[in-house]
C-alpha cells in the first residue's frame, strides 16, 4: 500500500467512524436525533432540537451514502428526513422552524434564511441519494419562499431574519457584530444559500435556480470579498460593510464553496476571474492564518488575533480548501499544509476516548472541556463532508500529480 492510498483509507475510516458516532444519537421514540451531549458524551435526551443541526445531519449520512454507498447511511438519512418533513417544516406558512422541542413542539418559530437554506441544501443531497421526488419537490418549494419573500430587489442579496409568517424582523441569529450592531445581511448567509443552490441545481437543472446561482456567486465576488483577499463579515442592506473582523475559517471554506459554485456556472470568463479570486484567498490565508505547527488561527479582530485555540471546523474546512488550492495550482505547498491540518485534527482534535472530536483546544493541544459535544451548532456538517471531500478528491486524483506521496 502506498501512502496515497494509506491516506484514502484513513479520511475513509475517519468519515465512518463520525457517521457512526451520530448514528448512535437517533431518537426512535420522538424522531429526529438527539441533540446535546457534554463534553464527554452523556446525552440529554430532552434537550430541544435545532432544525440546523438536522438539516445537517440528513445532510451528511445522504453524502456518506454517495461517497461510501454504505446502505445504513441511506436508512439513517431517511429517519431524518421524515423527522424535517414532519415536524420541522411547516405546513401552513411554509419553510423550517429554528427549533422544536425533543418530542416535536415548536420553540422557535423563526424563518431565517440561512436555516432555509441548510434545509435545500440536505434535501437536494438526500434526493440524489434517495431519488426521492417528493424532497426534491420540497426543496424547491422552499427555495421560491426565499427568493419571493428574502431576495432584495433594490440592492440584491437576501435580507435574512424573518417571523413565522416572513414578516422581516431583527437579525440576531446571525448578524452581531463584535461592535454590537444587528445588520440585515451576513457573508455566512448569503455564502451558504450559495452552497445550497449550487446543490440544488445539481440536483434539479432548473434554470431558474441557475440563474438565482450565477446572480449570487457574482454577487459575493462583487460585493462580499474585500480588496485583501478577505470576506467582510456583515453589512448594511446597501452591503456597506459593518464588521472589521477576519474569520480565516469562512475565507478558507469560501474558496472551496465558491469553486465548487463556479463548476456549476457555464460563464468561462467569470468562471477564471472567480477562482482566481479564491486561489487569492487561499494564499492569503496560507500567508496570514498559520500557527508555527500548521493549524490554523480562526478570527481576527482590529488586526489581533481573538486566541490561538484550534477549533474543529475551522481545522477541517482549512483541509479541504488547500487541498483545493493544490488541486487548482499544482502547488505542492497547498498539499502540505492540507496534511498539516489533518495531522493537527487526528493529534489534537478527535476524541480518542469518547469519540467525534473536540469542539476546540488550546494552542498546546488540551481540549475545552466546557465545550459540549453535539449542541445545535456542533455538527456531522463540516468534519463528515472534509473527511468524504479528502477521501473523493484523492480517489480520483493522478498519482504523479502527487508527487509528495
Amino acid at each position: 500500500m502506498n501512502y496515497r492510498d494509506e491516506m484514502v483509507r484513513k479520511f475513509r475510516d475517519e468519515a465512518c467512524a463520525i457517521l457512526d458516532f451520530w448514528a448512535n444519537y437517533r431518537d426512535d421514540a420522538f424522531g429526529g436525533f438527539y441533540s446535546y451531549s457534554s463534553f464527554t458524551g452523556e446525552i440529554n435526551p430532552q434537550a430541544e432540537k435545532g432544525v440546523l443541526l438536522h438539516s445537517r445531519i440528513l445532510w451528511a449520512f445522504s453524502k456518506g451514502y454517495n461517497v461510501l454507498k454504505e446502505k445504513k447511511y441511506l436508512e439513517l438519512a431517511k429517519h431524518c428526513y421524515d423527522f424535517l418533513k414532519d415536524v420541522c417544516y411547516d405546513k401552513a406558512s411554509g419553510g423550517v422552524y429554528w427549533s422544536v422541542s425533543y418530542d416535536g413542539k415548536v420553540l422557535d418559530s423563526q424563518k431565517h434564511i440561512y436555516n432555509q437554506g441548510f434545509f435545500i441544501y440536505a434535501l437536494s443531497e438526500y434526493y440524489l441519494a434517495s431519488g426521492d421526488a417528493e424532497a426534491l419537490d420540497l426543496a424547491l418549494k422552499v427555495f421560491h419562499l426565499c427568493e419571493d419573500h428574502a431576495f432584495d430587489e433594490v440592492y440584491g442579496g437576501y435580507r435574512e431574519a424573518f417571523d413565522r409568517y416572513f414578516k422581516p424582523i431583527e437579525n440576531t441569529l446571525v448578524c452581531d457584530t463584535a461592535e454590537g450592531i444587528l445588520t440585515e445581511k451576513s457573508m455566512n448567509t448569503h455564502l451558504h444559500i450559495m452552497e445550497a443552490y449550487t446543490k440544488l441545481y445539481e440536483a434539479s437543472h432548473d434554470e431558474i435556480v441557475y440563474k438565482k446561482l450565477y446572480e449570487l456567486t457574482k454577487l459575493i465576488l462583487e460585493k462580499i470579498i474585500d480588496e485583501d483577499s478577505h470576506y467582510g463579515l456583515f453589512f448594511t442592506r446597501d452591503w456597506r460593510c459593518a464588521s472589521k473582523d477576519i474569520s480565516f475559517g469562512h475565507d478558507i471554506e469560501g474558496t472551496w464553496l465558491m469553486d465548487k459554485a463556479a463548476d456549476q456556472i457555464k460563464d468561462a470568463e467569470f468562471v477564471k476571474k472567480l477562482k482566481a479570486v479564491t486561489l487569492k484567498m487561499a494564499e492569503v490565508t496560507a500567508w496570514q492564518a498559520l500557527d508555527y505547527d500548521g493549524a490554523v488561527f480562526s478570527e481576527l479582530r482590529e488586526g489581533h488575533l481573538l486566541d490561538a485555540d484550534r477549533i474543529w471546523w475551522v481545522q477541517a474546512e482549512s483541509m479541504v480548501g488547500f487541498m483545493n488550492a493544490f488541486e487548482k495550482s499544482g502547488r505542492q505547498k497547498f498539499l502540505k499544509l492540507s496534511l498539516d491540518c489533518f495531522r493537527i485534527i487526528v493529534s489534537q482534535l478527535k476524541d480518542k476516548v469518547n469519540d467525534e472530536w473536540f469542539w476546540k483546544v488550546n494552542r498546546y493541544g488540551v481540549p475545552y472541556e466546557d465545550k459540549p459535544k453535539v449542541e445545535p451548532w456542533k455538527c456531522p456538517y463540516h468534519n463528515a463532508r472534509a473527511c468524504l471531500e479528502m477521501y473523493s478528491r484523492l480517489m480520483s486524483a493522478d498519482c504523479e500529480q502527487l508527487n509528495v506521496f
